[in-house]
């Protein structure tokens, strides 16, 4: 899916996006239109990987990893995936050698696309007004997409993690134009659940990746070719003592063997916080209560799903 800037066979030319493009959000989607506005030319994005701020030793949650990033970006219309693998030699490029080795000679773009605070080179000494004047140099013309705004706010990958940090999952939703979605491996668990009635997978997750508040969610599951609505526990169990934080989820109406299966939970709304109960009987009755939260919630219509590609 991602090829890397070092094999391209020949330079791509067509119209070119280059940015990080964490989750995809609508201000990304924004930049992905005008690239497909651009003359009708063969699109492409140029993405750094690890992220920039991980190299240079301020890591962040990242909202998607590579793989689902790729996929969201097609979904949006991209038809070539680049990544630029990123590290401490390519962070201290010189602006200008950054345009004329990465861009210029190893793509050879006719239309470059960047969003208004896109930033590059040594020290991020590269700004889109930089970047203007080596283009033009070459004849290559910039275009450089204005912020876009979600109730008066610059939506951006920052303040969807934001949101997923206080469990407001919805507003993330909104932010993102579709669910906030972790990817992960079942894995054995003490089978707590299933002596009171409730199974649950346990979802070993990447740790990078931004989870939501700790809490209870009515989440959508992929697992392989099925789409199953659920229940989602994110944090420990305090009922029992346990303080060890998992991302355990409870599909409603399903039975089966799940361990080491891949799933993909996309959280679609936060029912409450984490509570400790008197025992496994008033925690059986709060789950019940739960999963017929959540069977509601899950009837009303939620957007994006074509940009996850899930099936039906």
């Amino acid at each position: 899916m991602w090829l890397d800037v070092s094999s391209l066979a020949q330079p791509l030319g067509g119209a070119l996006a280059i940015g990080n493009f964490d989750g995809v959000h609508l201000g990304h989607r924004a930049v992905v239109e005008r690239l497909r506005a651009a003359g009708g030319l063969p699109t492409a994005v140029l993405v750094p990987d690890p992220h920039p701020l991980t190299v240079l030793g301020h890591p962040q949650p990242l909202l998607t990893a590579m793989p689902l990033r790729g996929r969201l970006l097609q979904a949006a219309g991209v038809e070539q995936l680049v990544r630029l693998p990123f590290d401490r030699q390519t962070a201290e490029m010189d602006p200008d050698a950054f345009v004329r080795e990465i861009i210029l000679e190893r793509i050879r773009p006719r239309h470059v696309v960047v969003g208004f605070n896109f930033t590059y080179g040594r020290g991020a000494g590269g700004n889109v007004d930089r970047l203007e004047v080596a283009l033009a140099e070459a004849g290559v013309p910039l275009e450089v997409v204005a912020p876009t705004l979600w109730n008066g706010t610059v939506v951006s990958s920052s303040r969807v993690r934001r949101c997923l940090g206080e469990g407001d999952v919805a507003m993330a939703t909104a932010l993102l134009g579709r669910p906030h979605v972790v990817v992960g491996r079942v894995q054995p668990g003490q089978g707590r659940g299933r002596t009171i009635g409730f199974p649950t997978a346990n979802v070993a997750t990447d740790g990078g990746i931004a989870l939501p508040a700790q809490g209870v969610y009515a989440v959508r599951c992929r697992i392989g070719p099925q789409v199953l609505p659920g229940v989602c526990n994110l944090g420990p169990r305090p009922t029992f003592d346990e303080g060890e934080s998992l991302l355990e989820v409870h599909l409603l109406d399903y039975s089966g063997d799940l361990y080491g299966r891949v799933v993909e939970v996309a959280f679609l709304q936060r029912l409450r916080g984490q509570m400790r109960f008197d025992g496994p009987e008033a925690l059986r009755i709060q789950i019940a209560r739960d999963a017929e939260a959540a069977k509601e919630m899950l009837g009303v219509a939620t957007p994006g799903w074509d940009m996850l590609g899930w099936p039906g």
